[in-house]
């Protein structure tokens, strides 16, 4: 268990420790009403609000404990996240592959009950709503972390780069959404670059550190909150002591509103059974709770990337001879500085990437921490790490702990064991690994149904197919198939990727029926749409494909943009079809169905040997590959030519 998880489960008390306030703790939350209210305002009278700011100074806090109880107090409706990763890990990623998974776990975390395959405009849009008098009313919604989403290069750049754009295009049609995106400091240019490339007007909403009197009146009433009997000056003791050594120095300074949070608590646990008192020596109290505290992250950050503790002292020594230059990460260590940035012990300098201490009283504890704590390694500790290492694209790692947590004692449960696994299907899936990640979903499927779970052994089974389909075993997918159709129910999810699935087997009947069912109970479901106005476009029904490629508010995909140029061009031959295959083969080189596509436009319009050519490519590629029923058809062209 990680120790955010173990402060969650702590009696309340008048300080949070390390995580986040959340609106549960708004009434220990003090220090910040000019800034909540000057967030809120600029979140109601706004389009797009940025709220940036470095490192744990706060901004999630800002946004849970105070800027979304403001509005919801007046009967606002707000999506937010609830603390979900930007992956998501309930939903095999075979199931719907050609989905962005970016916007599917955004749209899960401001709606957690709501089933996968919406885009984000169309969410917006079922939660749009008027007032008693007619008049709209406002949709509030946030995106927390959005560094995440900025941060280059990897395989999956471009699909966090597409949700951005979703999240963009949204503001630039008409309606009443308020979006609110946060962001650290070292990512405050490049978005405000970006926001600027797109003409988008926003408020910006700057967030600093406490000021001295701020921070000991947040200590004060937070003590007073739970009945603790002032001594006086109390409060402003602790502040003193985390601001002399901050810039100013001498106590009119600032203060690290996270230091302070994690000085309170050692304090208040270590002296409440007794006196109920921070009385002490507020200094020596906080270096102890600092020592901790940095302790703590510095286990976790090397049992969670797989390094020696030895080999991360090292680099953060020489961060701290650095001063304020700085150091890179070293070789295979980028996930473990992000991780001791999200343990607030470092911020990362804008420019050149390079991380220095996040504040100088952690000098001292990141130069001597003391004894490292030792870090649970039971099957949901190493399950935890392994999700988050896939979310910062480290999949050889995340294995690595998939496979120690289902090695780990006492024994997984049938339905503990079957998220692990299928987490490992969906690593070998990401590699390309397709009978691996085959046969993985199928250990999970049975693991899913031992433990009575009838909707996930769906799931999985579809996985299965779509990994069987991708390496062209068309009769084992087939016979996988028949068993999950059965389990479908009315899971639109699973529908949407039954229909998939079937579409790729060749099954294009079953499939627009399927997703017919879908699309009359949910009309919302963005991925069911286009997969049901790709296979028409593909089966020659230009007129319906278009009626379908045509209502979607996201940003297109190759596949989608390569199917409405191929409808264009059955329908008419006119339109922006050539813009929309230059642009689709550009992102899509080697995707059988884009370039099957583009040869077909080519050859309506007349041009046998590029439409040739192309086909060529089509029965060649592999990312994806072209369903095996669409074969025949390439190799009819590229002979034509």
């Amino acid at each position: 268990m990680k120790q955010d998880d173990i402060d969650r489960e702590k009696p309340p008390g008048p300080f949070i420790g390390s995580r986040p306030f959340r609106a549960l703790d708004r009434l220990f939350f003090h220090g910040r009403e000019k800034e909540t209210a000057e967030l809120v305002s600029a979140w109601r009278n706004h389009r797009l609000t940025v709220l940036h700011g470095d490192t744990g100074v706060g901004k999630t806090s800002l946004l849970h404990a105070g800027a979304v109880p403001a509005i919801t107090d007046r009967a606002g409706e707000v999506l937010a996240d609830g603390g979900r990763r930007w992956s998501d890990a309930g939903l095999p990623a075979a199931v719907l592959p050609d989905q962005n998974p970016y916007t599917r776990a955004l749209v899960s975390s401001w709606d957690p009950d709501g089933p996968p395959g919406r885009s984000v405009a169309d969410l917006v849009r079922a939660r749009a709503r008027a007032d008693r008098y007619g008049l709209p009313v406002p949709v509030f919604a946030a995106v927390d972390r959005l560094e995440f989403l900025l941060r280059p290069g990897g395989a999956d750049e471009q699909s966090r780069r597409d949700l951005l754009e979703e999240l963009f295009s949204c503001l630039e049609e008409p309606g009443e959404l308020r979006l609110l995106l946060c962001v650290r400091a070292d990512h405050w240019d490049e978005l405000r670059g970006l926001l600027d490339k797109h003409a988008l007007r926003f408020a910006e909403v700057s967030l600093g550190p406490l000021s001295v009197r701020a921070a000991a009146d947040a200590v004060d009433r937070s003590l007073e909150r739970v009945g603790h009997g002032l001594d006086p000056g109390q409060g402003r003791l602790l502040a003193r002591a985390l601001a002399a050594a901050a810039p100013g120095g001498d106590g009119d300074g600032t203060v690290d509103p996270g230091l302070l949070q994690l000085a309170g608590r050692a304090m208040w646990e270590e002296r409440a059974d007794r006196d109920r008192s921070l009385s002490g020596d507020p200094d020596t109290d906080t270096d102890r709770a600092l020592r901790a505290h940095t302790a703590r992250v510095l286990a976790e950050t090397a049992a969670e990337c797989l390094l020696s503790p030895r080999a991360l002292r090292g680099w953060l020594d020489r961060v701290l001879v650095s001063g304020d230059q700085g150091m890179r990460p070293f070789r295979g260590g980028e996930n473990a500085a992000r991780a001791l940035q999200d343990g607030h012990l470092l911020t990362r300098h804008h420019a050149d990437g390079a991380y220095v201490v996040r504040h100088p009283r952690l000098a001292g504890p990141l130069a001597s921490p003391g004894r490292l704590p030792e870090i649970p390694r039971d099957a949901g500790a190493h399950f935890s790490f392994a999700c988050r290492n896939r979310e910062q694209g480290d999949l050889p790692v995340a294995r690595e702990h998939a496979r120690r947590a289902l090695a780990a004692r006492p024994v997984p449960r049938s339905g503990g064991r079957a998220r692990i696994v299928s987490l490992l299907g969906d690593l070998a899936f990401q590699e390309g690994d397709l009978p691996s990640a085959a046969r993985l979903y199928q250990e999970a499927a049975g693991l899913w149904a031992s433990a009575g779970e009838g909707t996930a052994v769906g799931y999985v089974l579809v996985a299965q197919a779509r990994c069987l389909l991708l390496a062209r075993d068309r009769p084992a997918a087939l016979n996988v198939l028949g068993a999950s159709a059965g389990r479908a129910g009315t899971d639109p999810g699973l529908q949407t990727g039954l229909g998939q699935a079937l579409w790729h087997a060749g099954q294009a009947e079953s499939a627009l029926d399927v997703l017919d069912r879908v699309l009359a109970r949910d009309a919302t479901s963005t991925e069911a749409r286009r997969t049901r106005g790709e296979i028409l476009a593909d089966q020659g029904e230009a007129a319906s494909a278009l009626r379908d490629l045509e209502r979607l508010r996201t940003p297109d995909s190759p596949s989608t943009r390569t199917a409405r140029a191929l409808a264009q061009a059955t329908l008419s031959g006119v339109g922006t079809w050539s813009e929309e295959l230059d642009e689709a083969l550009a992102q899509a080189p080697d995707s059988g169905p884009v370039l099957l596509r583009a040869a077909r436009v080519r050859r309506l319009r007349g041009d046998r040997d590029l439409a040739a050519r192309l086909a060529v490519r089509a029965v060649r590629a592999h990312h994806p590959p072209l369903p095996p029923h669409q074969v025949s058809t390439a190799a009819r062209l590229s002979e034509e030519g």
